[in-house]
């Protein structure tokens, strides 16, 4: 077997310390990628170092422990809100590096690149910053492509940077690496609310540095669709503001600058700025406003206690606990309570509403009219946020049924859901699941999900095998209270996927699972759902989880499974290593024929690679990447595939760009 591929340098004692820099205020939910990416850039010596700017995400402890999880070489430095340039100047400071990596939280950087860029200024020991070309990709890094040759065809003489910037020449921050000593006399200007990079690039040629460009592919600037680069007007300003300051500090007296800059606002950004003007006056009131005009105090909600005047009172010991974790959502929550309160099989279930401190002030006056209105439902109000995990396991400590059903803020149940899951539950059961339909934001039915709705799942009959290929125990679910507490509840530290990693738990302590084949469950589809919002952390944590329930039930050899992605490297010429004979190549990624025959070479003890082919499609490269935790490697032939990959992995280690993949023998 042989393989064309690019070596990184050899690391020895001599390697330098590299810093990467990742300034994190917003776009936590891309962090995770941006932080794998800095890791896999360079096989050196490294410091991750990731500036908290005082980020007012709600889930920003969670993304900034996911980071750190990644490697020990990440850390995290807390600061007030500065903005950008201080984030970055802070994290500078911080640095202990010979040389300085720039990387913002929602972009990345191709495997390797930094490996590559240390061994340009090996090469050439009097450069001071070596710049890459980069490729663009979407929100969600699935589609890539080059932006022209923006930086090739310049030489990065300041009269460039001046006159050129943004008219065909323009370096993304993190395509360059440098000298730690740039940074001694130029900083980031923090006077300023963007086009800081221009600033920054001008001071550095006018200061004399030398710049060398290296021709690959070394980052990846994501171009978010609605983004502050779509506000014109703002960049505009900024664009102005920032030729002011260029003129100032890089004495540059030629009148021909600003003038030259003032044309090139009115040219390119001035018609920019008239539609977003004519498109405001479409559109006055924009659907935010309206959000917050709506009442907060409670009113115009009698609508829910008219609905239930004839529900029975709360029994001592009823048969179903209902669990409602709450936060925030309510434009969705008056339907969901709705749904419960309509259940005709009222008397022997109890409602367990528990908010964990939403920020929409609304929720609390809705929630306790409710349960005023509702002799059968307890509310609980947390004082600060604990996570839907910690949530659900404290609401099922207090519940009082022996069965507890989960229903999500934002999903309704179908009529007599509760009376129909009564009637099919048996003594035997612990875990009970129906089928469900997807409905759109306006509550408008997109799908029927039949068994988890994987299109090409159905029951087996091996239930431990269904759920690693995906969460077929869904909507509705159903579980006997002595099975949640005996296997542990949810894992706060997997929260997002905290039920699916539940259903493995029981799964593995041999609990009786049983499928009610009726939609009784409405789960909503919209943007602010977890899944929407969170899709690539819940990628990675499903391969996370999927790999330590896979290695329990299907590798049955004593290898250490970490090592099995360095032994399919090995075998392969990607790194040096003992060659492996019992090595199973896939390159053409199906379901379900793929992961049968992935669980079938597990049972067997092989080593599972992947190597995707030249220009494979993109549906084929979201199922390897959604199943990576199966494979021990993955093979990627180009800068684009390797992204495609980065932040979804089970192991970050165990992806691999190898260049030119065609000299692989399979």
């Amino acid at each position: 077997m042989a393989i064309c591929h690019w070596d990184p340098i050899q690391v020895n004692d001599a390697a330098p310390l590299v810093s990467v820099v990742i300034p994190y205020h917003s776009h936590g939910q891309h962090l995770h990628q941006a932080v794998s990416s800095a890791v896999r850039a360079y096989s050196g010596p490294k410091e991750v170092i990731v500036v908290n700017d005082g980020s007012p995400e709600p889930r920003a402890s969670t993304f900034l422990k996911d980071a750190c999880a990644i490697s020990p070489d990440v850390r995290i430095v807390h600061r007030e809100n500065g903005g950008l340039s201080f984030a970055r100047n802070v994290g500078i400071a911080e640095a202990n590096g010979s040389f300085v990596q720039l990387l913002d939280s929602d972009d990345m950087l191709v495997p390797g690149k930094i490996d590559l860029q240390i061994a340009h200024f090996q090469i050439q020991p009097r450069l001071d910053i070596s710049v890459t070309n980069y490729l663009t990709c979407d929100e969600n890094a699935a589609q890539f492509q080059r932006d022209g040759d923006s930086i090739g065809r310049f030489n990065f003489h300041l009269s460039e940077f001046l006159y050129r910037w943004e008219r065909g020449f323009s370096v993304p921050i993190h395509c360059g690496l440098f000298r730690q000593r740039v940074f001694e006399r130029i900083k980031f200007d923090t006077t300023v609310t963007g086009k800081e990079d221009w600033i920054f690039w001008s001071q550095q040629a006018h200061e004399g540095r030398r710049f060398g460009y290296l021709p690959v592919n070394g980052a990846i600037y994501r171009q978010h669709p609605h983004g502050m680069s779509k506000s014109y007007r703002a960049m505009g300003n900024n664009l102005l503001i920032a030729a002011e300051r260029i003129h100032e500090t890089t004495e540059c007296r030629d009148p021909r600058f600003i003038a030259e800059t003032q044309a090139w606002h009115q040219t390119f950004y001035g018609p920019r700025i008239l539609a977003e003007d004519r498109a405001k006056q479409t559109f006055p009131v924009a659907a935010a406003e309206v959000l917050s005009s709506d009442v907060v105090d409670g009113a115009g909600i009698d609508w829910i206690g008219d609905s239930v005047q004839k529900t029975a009172s709360l029994s001592d010991s009823p048969a179903l606990s209902v669990i409602v974790p709450v936060h925030n959502h309510y434009q969705h929550l008056p339907a969901c309570l709705a749904s419960l309160a309509s259940q005709s099989d009222a008397a022997g279930v109890e409602i367990i509403l528990i908010d964990d401190c939403s920020s929409d002030l609304r929720i609390r006056p809705l929630l306790k009219t409710f349960a005023h209105a509702l002799p059968s439902v307890r509310l609980v109000l947390h004082d600060h946020n604990i996570g839907i995990s910690a949530a659900q396991n404290s609401a099922v400590e207090i519940a009082k049924g022996e069965y507890i059903a989960f229903v999500d803020c934002d999903d309704l149940l179908e009529p007599d859901a509760l009376a129909l899951v009564a009637e099919a539950i048996k003594p035997d059961v612990d875990y009970l699941f129906t089928d469900r339909i997807d409905v759109n934001e306006r509550g408008e039915a997109v799908r029927v999900a039949q068994y988890g709705g994987y299109p090409w799942l159905e029951p087996s009959g091996d239930i431990r095998s269904d759920l690693l290929d995906g969460m077929v125990a869904s909507h509705l679910k159903v579980i006997r209270r002595e099975m949640y507490i005996g296997v542990g509840g949810c894992d706060p530290q997997i929260s997002g996927i905290q039920d699916w990693e539940l259903s493995l738990k029981i799964a593995d302590a041999d609990g009786r699972f049983l499928h009610l084949p009726k939609t009784l469950y409405r789960h909503r589809l919209h943007s602010h759902s977890v899944t929407a919002s969170q899709g690539i952390r819940q990628c990675w944590l499903s391969n996370k989880v999927r790999r330590r329930f896979a290695n329990r039930w299907l590798r049955r050899s004593t290898t250490d499974a970490a090592a099995l992605h360095r032994a399919a490297a090995a075998c392969l010429g990607v790194s040096t290593g003992q060659r492996l004979d019992d090595v199973v190549t896939i390159t053409d990624f199906r379901v379900p024929d793929t992961l049968t025959q992935l669980k079938q070479a597990w049972r067997a003890g092989h080593v599972c690679i992947y190597v995707p082919p030249p220009q494979a499609p993109i549906l084929e490269l979201s199922l390897a990447r959604e199943y990576n935790s199966y494979f021990d490697g993955i093979l990627a032939g180009d800068e684009a595939v390797a992204c495609f990959f980065l932040g979804y992995m089970w192991d970050h280690a165990a992806l691999h760009f190898v260049g030119d993949t065609s000299m692989i023998q399979t």
